[in-house]
C-alpha cells in the first residue's frame, strides 16, 4: 500500500509523461529511487524512458525529407502499392541506446508487478524500435495482450499511450513482414479501444513536446495515435480496399485539422491530403452525380492543401520554383473542371487558391495561366487583362531560353511553360480582347504573337524532336480569332480599300479555321456573319450558319443569324418558323411562353417595375447571358410579326416581352452599380489573400483583407496588378488613356497602407481651399442630358466633370474609389461581366420601347410613339437610336431645329450611327442646304454606311435634283451617278434584314 505522498508523486509523474515533460518526470522518478521506496523499480523504468525520450528529442531530422515520397499510390499487375514511410529511427544503435538496453535488462531481474512488467516491456520495445532492432521489438510486444490494461495506481492515464505504442509497433512489424491485414487490425483495434477510454470532447491526437513555437525539425519522432490513424488508412489502400482507405484517410485529415499546434505533422498531412484528393478524383470519374456530391469536399481539400503548403514552404528565391505548389495549382484547376464548379462563388474559391499560390512561387507563368482562365470565367475582364499581359511578358522571357536551347541542341528545362499551353492561353486572351474588351487591335497583336511562335518553333524544330507539334485545333483557334478581329476592323474602317483588305483577310482566315477544325462552331458562325455583313452573300452565309447550328443547336446566335438571313430574302414565314424552333429549345422558352399575351398593360408595367427592383429577383430559367440571346431573338420575332402580320400584332406581344425582360434582367437591374470585380467579391466574402493559415482550417476564420495595389483604370484594388508589381522590378501597366500618370497610392509594399489622398469637397461645386473660387456646375452641351433639378443622379446638371476630378488630385482612380455615387456618365465602367450585363439591360429596355415606338409610328399614333421614345431615353439616356427617333418625330411635326439638335447629339454620342447621320442629312435637305446634305451622304456611303440602302437612296435623289439644275454637260454624268446610286440602293434593300446583322456582332 503506497503512502499518500507516494501516490501524489505517481500522479505528478503520470501527468508529466502524458505531456512529454521528461525532465520533470525524471526528477520525480529520482525521488522514488532515492528513498528506496516500494516504487523504486517503477522509478527506474520511468527514468530510463525519460532518458530515451530526451535523447530522441535531440535527434535532428527533416520531416520534409523523410516523407518526401510518402502517399504515392501506384497500381500494377501485382496489386496496389502505397508508399508509407516507417517512423524515423536510428539506423545504427548508438551507445546511449545500448546502455538503456542493459539497464532495462537489469530492471527486469527484479520482482515486478503486472503493471511494472507491462511498462518495462513496452519501454524496452521502444528502445529496440528506435534502434532498428525490429526482431527484438516484435518479441517484446508479441507477448502482450491486445487489450488495454486496467488503469493501475502507477500510470492510470499514461498507460493509454503505452498501449498505443505497443499496438503501433506490432502493426509496423507486421507491415515489414507483408501482413497488411494484421497490421490494419492492430491499428484499428488500438484506435477503437482508445476512443472508448476517452471522453467525447478529448482530442485523439495530442502532440507531446511540440509547443506552438517549436521548430518542425523538433517534432517528436513518433506520435503513436497519429501513426495509428495514418497507417490504418495506408494499410487499407495497400489491401486495395480503396473505399475504406479513403474514408480512414479522411478521418486522419479531419482529426489532424484540429491538433494544437496547427503545424504539427504538416508535411505528412500535405502528402495525405494530396493522396485523398487523388482518391476522390478516381471515385468521381465521369459520374456527374458523384461530381456534384463531391464538389464541396473537393474545394475544401484544395483550400486545406494550400494552407498546408504555406505552412511548409516559404517564398522562393529567384529562379527557384516549388514544384509541389505548381502541381497543386494544376490539380485545383483540373478538379474545378471535373466537378464543374463554374459559379461565381465557386470560381472565387479557386481564385483564392491561385492567388495564395502567387505568394509561394516566383514569376510563375503557370499560376498566371490559370488565373487568366478563371478570371475570364468569373467575369472580371479588366483583371483578366492585367493577368494576361503579365503572363505574356513572362512567357516571352521563357521563350528566349527555349530558343537558345533549340539553337544549341540542349535539353529544355522541364519547368518551363509548354508551347501548347502558351498557345491555348493566347487563344483565351484573343477572345478576351475581342469579345469582352472590344479591342480588335489588341486581339490581332495577340494572334500575331501566336503565329510568330508557331512559325519560329516549326523553323527551329521541324521534325518535332524536342517540342511536340501544335495541334490542328489550336491552329484553328488562332486563325479563328485573327479572322474575327479582321472582320471587326472591316466594319469599323472608313476607307473602302482598307475595309476590303480586312474583309478578304477575315474570309480567308475563317475558312482556314473551318478547314483545320470542321467541328469548331465559332469558325462557321463568324464566317456566316462576315459573309452577311461584308458582302451580303446571303446564300453562302446561310450555308455556313446552318453548319454552325448543326454543330451546336443549343446556341441561339447561329439560329438568330438564320432568321435574319431569311428576312433578308423576304421570306418572313420561314423566318418565323426558324425563330419558333430556336426559341422552343431554349431553357428560357417557358418564361416567355407562360406570359399572358392579353395581360393588362398597366398591370404588366407594375409587375415589371417590382421585378426590376426586387433584390431577390433571379434569372430562374438559365444564365443571364443565355437570357440576353433569347431576348434578342424574341425582339426579332416581334419585328417580323410586325412586318408579316401588321404592327398591331407586334404591339400585342409587348406584355410578353416586358415580362421576359423582367425575368432575364431583373437580378441585374436590382443589383444596381455594386462593385462586382474580384477584389470586391473577395472582400465581401471575407477572403484575405496572403493570410491563409493552417489554423483557419479548424476555425474557418478569415482575417482582414490585405492591402492591394489599386488599378489605375478602375480605381479598385487589383490583385493582378499587385502580382505584376511583385513580378517586375518596374511597373509597366498603362492607364486607360495610355499614359503613366502618378500613382495616387503609395508604391511602398512594406508600409502596406494607402497614401493620403487629397480630400474632396462635400459638394462637387464647392472648393475646400479658402480663397479659391467655387468650381462651376457642369453645363451639358446636349439637351437630352440636361436635368431640371440637381438631384445627384447620373442626369443631374451639377455632377462634377472629369477635369474637376483631376484638379482635386488623385486622378480618376481616387475619384472612383472615394466618390462612387458621383461618377460621371462619361466615365468608362470597369470591364466585368456584370457591368456588361447592366449595359445590355439598359440597351435591351431601350430597344423594346423603341420597337414599340416604331409600331406606333407605323400606325400613325405619334403621341404614343413620343411617349415610348421618352421611356426609351429614361432607360438609356445616352441612346443614339432613341435620340434619332425623337428627332424624326420632331421632323415629322416640322420642328427642324429641334430635330437637328437631336441628330447632332446622337452623332456626337456615336459617330458611326448611320441612322442619325442619314436623318441629319435629310433635315439639312429639307432646310435647303443640299450641299451640306450631299457632303454628309458621301461621307456616310464611303465609310460605315456603305451598305445602307437609305443612305444610297438619298444620295441618288440629291444627285438627281442637282442634275436637273445643271447644264447639259454635267447633267449626264450626274444622272448616271444618280441612277447608279439608286440601283445600288434597290439592290441593298432587296437583301436588307428586318434588323441589322450587326446586332449579332459579339
Amino acid at each position: 500500500m503506497l503512502s499518500s505522498r507516494h501516490q501524489s508523486v505517481l500522479k505528478e509523474i503520470d501527468a508529466a509523461r502524458c505531456v512529454g515533460s521528461w525532465s520533470t518526470a525524471s526528477a520525480l522518478a529520482a525521488k522514488l529511487v532515492k528513498h528506496g521506496s516500494p516504487g523504486h523499480v517503477f522509478g527506474s523504468i520511468v527514468s530510463s524512458e525519460a532518458e530515451l525520450e530526451e535523447y530522441l528529442a535531440k535527434v535532428e531530422w527533416s520531416p520534409q525529407e523523410h516523407w518526401s515520397d510518402d502517399g504515392i499510390m501506384q497500381r500494377s499487375s501485382n496489386g496496389v502499392r502505397v508508399t508509407a514511410r516507417y517512423p524515423m529511427n536510428i539506423s545504427s544503435s548508438p551507445k546511449q541506446l545500448e546502455a538503456l538496453e542493459k539497464r532495462l535488462q537489469k530492471i527486469g531481474k527484479h520482482t515486478l508487478s503486472d503493471e511494472e512488467a507491462y511498462q518495462l516491456s513496452v519501454v524496452t520495445a521502444k528502445v529496440y524500435f528506435y534502434g532498428s532492432k525490429f526482431e527484438q521489438c516484435q518479441a517484446a510486444v508479441d507477448s502482450l495482450a491486445t487489450t488495454i490494461p486496467d488503469e493501475g495506481a502507477m500510470s492510470p492515464v499514461y498507460v493509454r499511450q503505452l498501449y498505443m505504442a505497443q499496438m503501433v509497433m506490432r502493426g509496423i512489424t507486421a507491415e515489414m513482414h507483408g501482413d497488411m491485414d494484421t497490421a490494419h487490425s492492430m491499428y484499428d483495434t488500438a484506435l477503437v479501444t482508445l476512443k472508448e477510454r476517452l471522453s467525447s470532447q478529448a482530442a485523439l491526437v495530442v502532440p507531446r513536446g511540440s509547443a506552438a513555437g517549436a521548430e518542425k525539425s523538433h517534432e517528436e519522432l513518433v506520435n503513436w495515435a497519429e501513426e495509428a490513424l495514418y497507417r490504418r488508412a495506408m494499410a487499407s489502400l495497400a489491401q486495395d480496399n480503396i473505399d475504406r482507405g479513403a474514408d480512414e484517410l479522411a478521418v486522419y485529415i479531419r482529426v489532424m485539422d484540429n491538433v494544437t499546434p496547427a503545424t504539427f505533422r504538416v508535411f505528412r498531412r500535405l502528402r495525405a491530403n494530396r493522396l485523398h484528393m487523388q482518391l476522390e478524383r478516381q471515385s468521381i470519374g465521369t459520374d456527374s452525380s458523384a461530381a456534384t456530391q463531391a464538389k464541396e469536399r473537393v474545394m475544401a481539400s484544395h483550400r486545406r492543401q494550400m494552407a498546408l503548403l504555406k505552412a511548409t514552404y516559404a517564398f522562393p528565391r529567384a529562379n527557384e520554383a516549388h514544384a509541389e505548389v505548381l502541381a497543386e495549382v494544376d490539380g485545383a484547376a483540373r478538379d474545378w473542371e471535373l466537378v464543374r464548379a463554374f459559379s461565381r462563388v465557386e470560381s472565387l474559391r479557386l481564385l483564392e487558391v491561385l492567388y495564395e499560390a502567387v505568394f509561394l512561387t516566383f514569376n510563375s507563368p503557370q499560376v498566371l495561366r490559370h488565373l487568366v482562365h478563371v478570371l475570364v470565367r468569373f467575369g472580371d475582364y479588366h483583371e483578366a487583362r492585367l493577368a494576361f499581359v503579365t503572363y505574356r511578358e513572362l512567357v516571352e522571357r521563357q521563350l528566349e531560353r527555349v530558343k537558345k536551347a533549340l539553337g544549341s541542341g540542349s535539353k529544355i528545362d522541364s519547368g518551363l511553360e509548354s508551347v501548347n499551353n502558351i498557345l491555348r492561353t493566347v487563344v483565351v486572351g484573343a477572345r478576351l480582347f475581342l469579345v469582352h474588351l472590344d479591342s480588335a487591335h489588341d486581339c490581332l497583336s495577340v494572334v500575331h504573337f501566336a503565329n510568330d511562335l508557331i512559325d519560329d518553333v516549326e523553323a527551329r524544330d521541324p521534325d518535332h524532336q524536342i517540342i511536340p507539334p501544335v495541334p490542328e485545333t489550336i491552329r484553328a483557334q488562332v486563325a479563328l480569332w485573327k479572322g474575327a478581329a479582321h472582320g471587326r476592323l472591316a466594319q469599323r474602317s472608313r476607307e473602302p480599300s482598307n475595309r476590303a483588305d480586312h474583309h478578304c483577310a477575315a474570309l480567308q482566315l475563317l475558312r482556314q479555321a473551318a478547314e483545320l477544325n470542321p467541328q469548331l462552331y465559332e469558325a462557321h458562325y463568324f464566317l456566316a456573319l462576315e459573309l452577311a455583313l461584308g458582302t451580303r452573300d446571303i446564300a453562302a452565309a446561310t450555308a455556313a450558319a446552318k453548319q454552325a447550328a448543326a454543330l451546336d443547336a443549343t446556341r441561339l446566335d447561329a439560329w438568330h443569324l438564320l432568321v435574319l438571313l431569311s428576312t433578308a430574302r423576304k421570306d418572313y414565314a420561314k423566318a418565323l418558323q426558324i425563330c419558333e424552333v430556336a426559341m422552343r429549345q431554349s431553357v428560357w422558352w417557358p418564361a416567355y411562353n407562360e406570359s399572358q399575351p392579353n395581360a393588362n398593360k398597366s398591370e404588366e408595367s407594375v409587375a415589371h417595375s417590382h421585378a426590376l427592383h426586387d433584390k431577390d429577383a433571379k434569372a430562374p430559367m438559365g444564365s443571364v447571358d443565355a437570357g440576353m440571346d433569347f431576348f434578342g431573338l424574341a425582339m426579332t420575332h416581334m419585328a417580323i410579326e410586325g412586318r408579316h402580320h401588321g404592327f398591331d400584332t407586334s404591339l400585342d406581344a409587348q406584355p410578353r416581352l416586358f415580362a421576359l425582360y423582367a425575368s432575364v434582367f431583373g437580378s441585374v437591374v436590382a443589383a444596381g452599380d455594386e462593385s462586382d470585380d474580384v477584389a470586391s467579391a473577395m472582400e465581401a466574402a471575407g477572403i484575405s489573400i496572403g493570410l491563409l493559415a493552417v489554423g483557419d482550417l479548424r476555425t474557418g476564420h478569415h482575417t482582414h483583407p490585405s492591402h492591394l495595389v489599386p488599378s489605375q483604370a478602375s480605381g479598385r484594388p487589383s490583385l493582378a496588378r499587385s502580382l505584376a508589381r511583385s513580378v517586375f522590378s518596374k511597373h509597366t501597366r498603362f492607364s486607360s488613356h495610355g499614359e503613366y500618370p502618378p500613382l495616387p497610392f503609395s508604391a511602398s509594399e512594406d508600409a502596406g497602407e494607402v497614401a493620403d489622398v487629397p480630400k474632396l469637397p462635400d459638394h462637387p461645386g464647392q472648393s475646400d481651399h479658402p480663397g479659391q473660387p467655387d468650381q462651376p456646375k457642369r453645363q451639358r452641351s446636349m439637351p437630352h442630358l440636361r436635368a431640371p433639378s440637381g438631384d445627384g443622379s447620373v442626369l443631374s446638371a451639377d455632377i462634377p466633370t472629369e477635369a474637376f476630378f483631376d484638379k482635386h488630385g488623385g486622378g480618376r482612380s481616387s475619384t472612383v474609389t472615394h466618390m462612387h455615387s458621383n461618377r460621371s456618365v462619361y466615365s468608362t465602367a470597369v470591364a466585368t461581366r456584370q457591368s456588361h450585363q447592366r449595359a445590355q439591360a439598359r440597351r435591351a429596355l431601350c430597344s423594346l420601347w423603341l420597337a414599340t415606338g416604331t409600331a406606333f409610328v407605323a400606325l400613325q399614333r405619334l403621341d404614343e410613339a413620343g411617349g415610348a421614345v421618352a421611356e426609351a431615353l429614361a432607360a438609356w439616356p445616352e441612346s443614339p437610336e432613341a435620340l434619332t427617333m425623337r428627332g424624326q418625330l420632331a421632323a415629322a411635326e416640322g420642328q427642324h431645329v429641334m430635330a437637328l439638335n437631336e441628330f447632332h447629339a446622337a452623332v456626337a454620342l456615336e459617330a458611326n450611327n448611320i441612322r442619325a447621320a442619314v436623318a441629319l442629312a435629310c433635315v439639312e435637305h429639307e432646310l435647303g442646304r443640299r450641299d451640306v446634305a450631299l457632303g454628309l451622304l458621301k461621307n456616310i456611303t464611303r465609310a460605315h454606311g456603305w451598305c445602307d440602302p437609305e443612305a444610297w437612296y438619298w444620295l441618288g435623289r440629291l444627285e438627281h435634283e442637282l442634275a436637273l439644275e445643271c447644264d447639259s454637260d454635267a447633267r449626264t454624268q450626274m444622272l448616271r451617278r444618280a441612277l447608279k446610286y439608286s440601283s445600288y440602293a434597290l439592290e441593298l434593300e432587296s437583301s436588307q434584314p428586318v434588323r441589322p446583322f450587326s446586332i449579332l456582332r459579339p
